[in-house]
């Protein structure tokens, strides 16, 4: 999984000697990393864009639902119009409805609206298998291709197996005020 946020965060709870609390994105090395970072970052691979990866998911996602909705019976244009409006499918800043989609979770004004239209139980059936495959998607092309460039910036910083299987020693002092000035290169530079 990609090491962003909430779980660098956990790293750098569990092993301070390790991973830095001031360190900034691995890739950009501009701003603290976060969930919210992972899609604005500015320092994007060209085979590897989370932002445009992230946006025609959400989008194929929306629209996989949509054609599944109304498969199911004739709706008129208004649900279309209002089902796209939805908050959550605003992939551009993004919404945090939208972040919890990425997260696998169903904002609830997504339900609530549905509800005027469906049972629960039929939203359920159609949107669970549809959000599941929208998270393997997310996985392959966001999360596994950005753990493999966190364990590069990992090794980079010399930080090994080993080493996060162990306590701290000498070779992995406390951090100090100044260990973003040493230890926070980023795999833009």
């Amino acid at each position: 999984m990609y090491f962003s946020g909430s779980s660098l965060t956990t790293l750098q709870q569990r092993k301070p000697y390790l991973y830095s609390p001031d360190w900034l994105c691995p890739q950009c090395n501009f701003a603290p990393e976060d969930l919210n970072h992972l899609w604005t970052c500015p320092y994007i691979l060209p085979d590897l864009n989370p932002c445009l990866t992230h946006r025609s998911e959400v989008i194929k996602f929306r629209d996989s639902c949509l054609s599944s909705l109304l498969s199911l019976r004739s709706l008129d244009t208004n649900f279309q119009t209002e089902f796209c409006a939805l908050d959550c499918w605003n992939y551009e800043t993004p919404s945090s409805s939208c972040l919890w989609l990425t997260r696998g979770l169903l904002p609830a004004h997504l339900t609530t609206f549905l509800k005027q239209y469906f049972p629960l139980s039929v939203i359920y059936k159609i949107i669970s298998p549809l959000l599941n495959d929208f998270q393997i998607e997310l996985y392959g092309e966001i999360w596994l291709c950005q753990n493999v460039l966190f364990h590069a910036w990992e090794e980079s910083q010399g930080i090994s197996a080993a080493s996060k299987l162990h306590g701290p020693s000498l070779k992995f002092p406390t951090f100090t005020t100044t260990s973003s000035q040493l230890h926070n290169s980023s795999l833009a530079t």
